[in-house]
């Protein structure tokens, strides 16, 4: 039998390369716009997300970080996110790119 902390970790694996599918399908769309595999992405992203917690920030990559989408996953799931930890990050993201 598989202990229950080793399943955990496998998920938590997954959902770090979920995380990566995601932002890699989101810039292979013209001009990095959402698409049906965004969504599909961010759903399988959604399943493991209850059973092992919502992402750390700093295990997302900065474009899905600076739109929100990490913080939106777990508000979909009712899940409390801190945003006092990522709302300074999200904001210099979002000023670095309007002056870019």
């Amino acid at each position: 039998m598989i202990e229950t902390d080793h399943l955990k970790q496998v998920a938590r694996e997954e959902r770090g390369y979920q995380w990566g599918d995601l932002h890699e399908a989101r810039s292979n769309t013209i001009r990095n716009q959402w698409s049906i595999w965004c969504d599909h992405i961010k759903e399988r992203v959604k399943a493991l997300t209850p059973l092992v917690g919502p992402t750390p920030w700093d295990e997302v990559q900065l474009p899905l970080l600076g739109d929100g989408i990490h913080q939106q996953i777990p508000v979909d799931l009712g899940i409390g996110v801190d945003l006092e930890r990522v709302s300074p990050v999200r904001g210099s993201l979002n000023a670095a790119r309007s002056s870019a």
